[in-house]
């Protein structure tokens, strides 16, 4: 009865760090009593006891400095009288909670020393860890495989301790490290340090085969496009690291299903030509660009738009630089990549603390030699119109793109309150692709090429905090794209 009254205690808290570190230490502690791993005299009971009053303590008093700061950074005025809220009832929970903890392992301890029976102790249910094995010979039977340690001790990576709600995958040992594919990340375990490193699947843009036998794996960041290799030390881990990642390869950032390409081979010379956009013969480019890496400007301090003075001053500002930009330039790229960070570092700047809003910024380069209808682009969430920012090459009066043009879209979310999310969310509509952008990361956002075209993302950057989000696509003409 302890037990419960203290799960829905802790549920009081909605804290979601507090309930998880609660209940990984209880099903840890609770396999190490069964399996004989952890001491049972009265001394280790009051030891354990002592840390669940400890965690307790300690959790309420973190969250009344954290929570109010992290509550308003997301939800403005509204979100700080709830994290204050929220504080102040875990400060008094909390330490209830790991009160009653500590009495629960006392007692039962109590229990045990008293019985003459041996106590059983009753391990939680267990969340499914891996996927099914299918049987080849019999599609609706399961086949049994063999007790690996090494796939249990990634299993239990993944699940986070069975605290995590993910399934493992599979595995492959490579020289240099341990990687590990759960059906939501990919991981990287070096042996040298020990510490894993995730990607979520969506993140992960795409991998390469390399000519010396490694692969090469892109994936996005807050400032670009960045890359590291595997290298492998037999055809067998190849093999192995290939269909681990070939498994995954719809939920990639430039995934087989957002072009539809016929095989993987055209998809990878296709998404090898994200990495060196600028040294791409891009159709209707006019001049031959600098080396330049969409979102490498995101943590350069650019002077803002100085007159400025509200949201549409903003809108004008960068209307009217972007408007004099051209593909006969050199540096086209690094500047369109420039005025979208400018006009998301005006808007933070503009709008922050208490009233901040969320934003964001997409563009399209139009690197297929053909003209595109743009037919529509709105704001579907959010608290303002979709906003269009095009250079030299669009035709302000028929909606077209013409080659080597590009279009930034922009749009922000009303102030967060009990009332509105302050979620933004926007839908364009041409004759290439159709694609959505959110201020987050989200299953919804995609970016569909239509018969005829290629396109792929060169950048998706997001703020830690959840303020602001910036994409970058380029569109190419099909046959282009496999030559």
């Amino acid at each position: 009865m302890t037990e419960i009254v203290n799960s829905n205690l802790a549920g009081l808290t909605t804290d979601e760090d507090f309930i998880e570190e609660r209940l990984t230490k209880q099903r840890l502690l609770t396999e190490a009593f069964h399996r004989g791993t952890a001491g049972q005299s009265l001394s280790d009971s009051l030891y354990h006891a002592g840390a669940s009053v400890s965690l307790g303590l300690k959790s309420g008093a973190v969250g009344i400095l954290e929570q109010p700061a992290r509550y308003a950074s997301k939800h403005g005025t509204v979100g700080f009288m709830q994290g204050v809220g929220k504080a102040l009832v875990g400060a008094i929970v909390k330490p209830v909670v790991g009160i009653g903890d500590a009495a629960v392992l006392v007692m039962k301890h109590g229990l045990e020393a008293t019985s003459d029976q041996n106590g059983l102790v009753c391990l939680p249910k267990r969340l499914r860890r891996a996927l099914p094995r299918i049987s080849a010979d019999l599609r609706h039977a399961l086949r049994l495989v063999a007790y690996d340690e090494r796939a249990a001790k990634a299993q239990k990576i993944v699940t986070g301790g069975e605290s995590v709600d993910d399934i493992y995958v599979g595995h492959v040992n490579i020289p240099s490290c341990l990687v590990i594919a759960s059906d939501q990340c990919f991981w990287s375990i070096d042996r040298k340090k020990r510490k894993p490193w995730c990607l979520s699947w969506s993140e992960i843009s795409h991998f390469a085969l390399l000519k010396d036998g490694g692969m090469r794996i892109t994936y996005f960041s807050q400032s670009g496009i960045k890359s590291f290799v595997m290298s492998v030390s037999s055809p067998g881990e190849f093999h192995d690291l290939y269909q681990l990642l070939a498994m995954q390869i719809g939920k990639m950032g430039n995934s087989l299903s957002s072009n539809n390409f016929a095989d993987l081979e055209s998809m990878m010379m296709f998404n090898g030509s994200l990495e060196n956009i600028s040294e791409q013969n891009l159709l209707g480019i006019k001049k031959k660009q600098t080396p330049h890496i969409f979102g490498s400007c995101n943590r350069i301090h650019f002077s803002l738009f100085q007159s400025a003075g509200d949201e549409m001053d903003v809108i004008e500002c960068c209307y009217a630089e972007v408007r004099e930009l051209g593909s006969e330039h050199n540096k086209y790229f690094y500047k369109l990549d420039e005025s979208m960070w400018k006009l998301v570092n005006s808007w933070g700047s503009l709008y922050t603390g208490l009233s901040s809003k969320r934003c964001v910024v997409a563009g399209i380069i139009n690197g297929s030699g053909e003209n595109i209808q743009i037919k529509n682009a709105k704001l579907v969430e959010g608290g303002s119109p979709c906003f269009l920012f095009p250079t030299k090459e669009y035709d302000q009066h028929h909606g077209i793109l013409h080659p080597g043009g590009s279009i930034i879209l922009f749009g922000w979310g009303s102030v967060p309150s009990m009332n509105q999310s302050g979620k933004v969310f926007i839908s364009l509509e041409t004759s290439a692709l159709v694609c959505d952008f959110s201020d987050r990361k989200s299953k919804a956002m995609r970016a569909l090429a239509l018969p005829g075209f290629r396109v792929g993302f060169l950048e998706k950057s997001y703020d830690e905090s959840g303020w602001w989000a910036k994409y970058n696509i380029i569109v190419r003409k099909r046959i282009d794209s496999v030559a």
